[in-house]
This record gives C-alpha cells, structure tokens and sequence, in this order.
C-alpha cells in the first residue's frame, strides 16, 4: 500500500509545483544532491567527489548549488563559492527546477518532476551487481516499478561501474533505457591516486590511532529491524590478528545509512571505534588494511584497493530468500563465512595471501569500468551535452 501512496503523492506534487516551471533555467547552474539519512553527512558519495573535482579543475565555469535537510550543518562550503538550500523549501524547489545539470546519486529521480531542458545525471551509489534491487526483487509491485519507469524519464545518463551493474542493474532493474556512462564512479578517483595514502594518515590523525597501527574495517549492509543472527565475533579477531601479525590492530565499525537493526560488534573494547558518523567512507577505505562486510556494494569499492576482503554472512538462507542476488555470492570470489569459527580460519588463511587475486579475479567477472578518470570523463560529457539540445 505505502507504493501506491507514494506514486499519488507523486502526481500530487507535480501538480503543485507547475508555478515553479515558469522560472527560467540558469544554463551554467549545477544541482548536487545526495541520499539523504539517519545522521549521515548528505555531503558525500559521487555528487561530492565529482563537486570538489569541478572545485579545482573548472572553478569558475559553474554556480554550484546543493541541497541539504540541515544545510546550517555545511555552512563551512559558502567558503568555497556554494550556494545550500534546505530539502523541499521554496527556495530548495525553485533551484531545483532552475539549475540546467542535476547530479545526484539517486535522490529525487523517482518522484520530483524535473524539466525538459535538465541534465539529470544519474551517479546512484553503489557498484558492482550484487543485492536485487526492489524492482527486480519477487513480489514488486506495479507501483514499485510505475517509479522506476518515471525515474528512468528523468534521467539523462546514467553513470555505470563495470558491465554487470549495465546489464543487470540499470538496463533491468532501474528500466532504463537511455545513455550509459562506463566510466567508473567519481568517489572511486581516489583509489588510483597518490592521495590515497594522504587520507589513510588523515583517517588515522583524525581518530586518535598511532600511525603505525592496523585497520580492520567492518561494513555490513542495510538490514531490516530483527533480522540480524550473529554479531561479529570482534575481540576474538583482533586477538587473532595481534597474535598472528605481531601489530598493533584495530576495528573500525560503520553501520549502514539507513540501518534498522544494529550490527554492533560483539564486545566492548576500546579497540572497537564506531565510524557510522564519519563523514567520507572512501576515506575510511584508503585506510582499511582488511574490509569485512556481507552483501554490501561497499564491496566494489573496497576492490580497487586489492586488499583482502571478508564476507561475514550468518543471514546468507533468509538473505538469499527474502533479497536475492545477481549474481551467485560463492562465485563473487572471496571467502564466505556463514559464523565466527568460519570467519576465523578464513582469516587465517588471508593473512598467508590465500586470496591474493580475488579482487582482480571479481572486476573482471563484473567487467569493471573503473580507470581513475571518472570525473574528468563527466566533465567532458556535460560539457559535450551542455551545448546541444539533448533535451528538445
């Protein structure tokens, strides 16, 4: 029922927003949004990366406007030349319906009613192909997919990770059917930069860590409320990890954004730091020397690196069940560890470089499309697309 509400909310609010249609469109304007939630900084993912890229290398050539829920919270970027307005304001509206490019990470596109004459810039926020989006999930509703098809309208390139999320995602979930970008994502830039290693001090200065001290970084994806089987067994691995490297370990624990069911380490030691507030995770992954994490794209990400990775999936049955996948996880190449004995002895096995290969092994199974360039080549395109009438 919630799907259908939502779709006459939709039509509801296009029709109250037509005045704002009369307001003409400022052509060297750009719109960034992020999803927004819980207490996550909207000044994030691919639409920050790709932001902070037009900064420094076409600093005048854009009036760079973002909308935020708590804009007071980023008056730090008036210093910079941006403009912020708050979620569903008049002002936030009227910008929103004037600025010729919107990039965004997914937020707005199913339901606000952009223009003929807009760059809609579809970055989303996640790579590779791995959870079922809800369109392609059993069960979707006509309503779940009247949104997408309405999304995929709005949407004038969507920007792709490797072929897998082409095919798999945005042609069959997401519907689409419009130009596709492979170009890697923006916020995956840093993993193929010398600026890599200067966030990993940074991440470490910035928790209070020595500089010479280990980082295991543990990200489990978004679960619903009551659903979580087993805690990860944390001061049992960082004892391991101590013990078998003879270096000074630490964890690090990021919940997802929209999280309803707490994935807390088991244990209290001072050794465990929660980073869900944090305000950049690709900064946390520069500084990651192992990533523990189930079904999240995080994972795609956290590639790039080639260091080890872990999937701890104690829910993998009912995940499987109730979400589904694109692909089958025991062939996504990493060790799958269904308890903490099993998490254990896979651990031991990635410290004597088991899995040397696997994330090269997994970006050739998906066909990745990262380079290191991804935001040069979206300047280029909507420069390219700026001056012609793509939208006529």
């Amino acid at each position: 029922m919630k799907y259908y509400v939502k779709y006459i909310l939709q039509k509801l609010i296009a029709l109250c927003l037509l005045p704002f249609r009369l307001l003409p469109i400022r052509q060297n304007r750009i719109l960034f949004l992020s999803l927004e939630g819980g207490s996550a900084w909207e000044y994030s993912c691919n639409p920050r990366a790709f932001c902070e890229y037009l900064l420094a290398e076409a600093p005048d050539e854009y009036e760079i406007v973002w909308l935020f829920r708590e804009p007071e919270k980023y008056a730090f970027l008036h210093k910079k030349g941006i403009r912020t307005a708050r979620h569903f304001t008049l002002q936030g509206i009227a910008y929103a319906l004037t600025s010729r490019i919107v990039v965004t990470n997914g937020g707005y596109l199913t339901w606000f009613p952009f223009r003929r004459g807009q760059l809609c810039i579809n970055t989303w926020h996640g790579g590779g192909a791995y959870k079922r989006l809800e369109n392609d999930m059993a069960g979707a509703n006509r309503a779940t997919r009247k949104r997408m098809e309405y999304s995929a309208r709005h949407t004038t390139a969507f920007v792709s990770t490797c072929e897998a999320f082409s095919r798999l995602v945005i042609r069959d979930g997401f519907l689409y059917k419009g130009e596709i970008l492979p170009i890697g994502m923006p916020r995956n830039d840093i993993f193929f930069s010398p600026a890599c290693e200067e966030r990993s001090r940074s991440v470490r200065e910035e928790l209070g860590l020595p500089a010479s001290c280990r980082l295991a970084l543990y990200a489990p994806t978004f679960r619903p409320a009551g659903t979580r089987k087993e805690a990860l067994p944390a001061e049992a691995l960082l004892d391991y990890l101590m013990k078998q490297t003879s270096e000074d370990w630490r964890l690090l624990y990021r919940a997802h954004i929209q999280a309803e069911d707490a994935a807390d380490p088991a244990g209290r030691d001072s050794r465990i730091l929660d980073v869900t507030s944090y305000p950049e995770t690709q900064s946390l992954l520069c500084a990651a020397d192992l990533l523990i994490t189930d079904y999240s794209s995080i994972l795609w990400d956290y590639t790039l690196t080639d260091r080890p990775v872990l999937l701890f999936t104690p829910d993998l049955e009912d995940y499987t069940a109730k979400r589904g996948f694109y692909y089958d996880i025991r062939d996504w190449g990493f060790p799958l560890c269904q308890n903490s004995s099993e998490l254990l002895t896979a651990l031991e096995e990635t410290l004597t470089g088991a899995h040397r290969d696997a994330s090269a092994h997994h970006r050739a199974l998906l066909g990745s499309y990262e380079t290191g360039h991804a935001c040069e080549e979206l300047l280029r395109y909507l420069r390219q697309a700026s001056s012609s009438s793509i939208r006529s």
